[in-house]
């Protein structure tokens, strides 16, 4: 029994995060630590002219799929990718100026979003004053993984339902409301602000730019996190047929029962047809598909299933051990069920290919109990 897993995005930043993902394999926590400014990924993305490599989206994925391959979780998808495509929304000044403080280290920029949400389901309301603006709502879920100076948060204006983007000192952000931890093991928290004032020069961007740059940073995060579930799916794979093929029962190794063999096979089959859809969004994205949107949507949908069954199947086949976090498979196999509540579950992007735009937002809110206001980008 063997299987062949060729890297997904070969290279050197690939063999870089992977080193550092295995010697920190059993690090559950970076508190006091700041690994992935340490490491230069804030700068993959950020243009040459602001101070950065001006890499492309397969670049940051080969951090995303080095670091997923020995499970470390590190909000490199929320710090390298969402922040940085927000930042573009503003003026040219502004974002140059904000991007090279953060490749130069001097700001920590994180995005007060929601990681069990799509960025278009705003959840914040902003009240324009006459000294500035109140910012009311909550949000449930926000990455803390790393300490950040600065938050990046989206908001509907109140009157105009224009989407507007803040830069907000972490100063003067309120307590989260709760702190915890993920199915996979994330510092996340809930923030509730209630009218939560900040300068007028808070805010950054409004209107058209912003819902692009959301509409951006949305695509690479389904983007990146299917990029992290494919990595993390074929680790799984490679634990269960190791761990076939040394534990033994009745005299001889697992891996001899054909049942045993015909289900690890499935799982191989699916992750092979995982890597197939998610090599070809890559392209679509790289080409500027017009319907790149409904082929993440559908991406979405497929992986959130194909993880999950494979999961189950690995967790049942490692038996008692399957369900130590100590073993390595089981880890992947929490990063593998959690990565389906990533950016939007798997039925909320259904239900926005199913149904018209203005369906679909109804459904999203429906969902969401009211929550948060979807904004579809279909």
């Amino acid at each position: 029994m063997s299987t062949s897993f060729t890297p997904l995005f070969p290279g050197m930043l690939l063999d870089a995060a992977a080193r550092f993902a295995q010697d920190n394999e059993t690090t559950k926590d970076f508190a006091g630590t700041d690994p992935v400014r340490e490491m230069g990924w804030t700068c993959t993305l950020v243009p040459e002219e602001a101070g950065g490599v001006g890499g492309t989206l397969s670049d940051l994925a080969s951090i995303v799929v080095g670091l997923a391959t020995h499970g470390v979780h590190l909000p490199v998808i929320e710090t390298c990718a969402v922040a940085p495509l927000l930042l573009q929304a503003a003026n040219a000044d502004t974002s140059a100026r904000w991007l090279e403080a953060v490749c130069e280290g001097s700001a920590k920029i994180a995005p007060l979003t929601s990681l069990s949400a799509s960025l278009d389901e705003v959840a914040l309301t902003a009240k324009q004053l006459d000294i500035g603006y109140a910012l009311t709502g909550e949000v449930k879920g926000v990455d803390v993984s790393l300490a950040a100076t600065h938050h990046l948060v989206p908001a509907l204006l109140q009157g105009s339902g224009e989407t507007a983007l803040f830069l907000v000192d972490h100063e003067h952000m309120p307590a989260p409301g709760a702190t915890y931890r993920t199915m996979e093991g994330r510092r996340s928290a809930d923030f509730r602000l209630d009218g939560l004032t900040v300068p007028a020069v808070a805010c950054i961007a409004r209107g058209a730019a912003v819902d692009s740059a959301i509409g951006q940073a949305d695509n690479a995060a389904l983007l990146l996190t299917a990029a992290d579930t494919v990595a993390a799916l074929a680790t799984l794979i490679e634990q269960t047929v190791k761990h076939l093929q040394e534990r033994r029962q009745f005299g001889v190794a697992l891996a001899s029962f054909q049942v045993l063999r015909h289900r690890t096979a499935d799982m191989y089959v699916r992750y092979l047809c995982a890597k197939g859809l998610l090599m070809h969004a890559f392209q679509e994205h790289e080409r500027g598909a017009a319907d790149l949107r409904r082929t993440l949507r559908l991406m979405k949908v497929a992986l959130a299933e194909t993880a999950r069954l494979c999961a189950e199947g690995a967790i049942q086949m490692h038996g008692g051990m399957g369900v130590s976090e100590e073993v390595l498979a089981t880890r992947m196999a929490q990063r593998l069920l959690a990565s389906e509540f990533r950016y939007g579950d798997r039925m909320a992007h259904a239900s926005r290919l199913l149904y018209s735009p203005t369906e679909a937002a109804a459904a999203d809110a429906a969902a969401c109990g009211m929550s948060h206001v979807a904004r579809s980008s279909s």
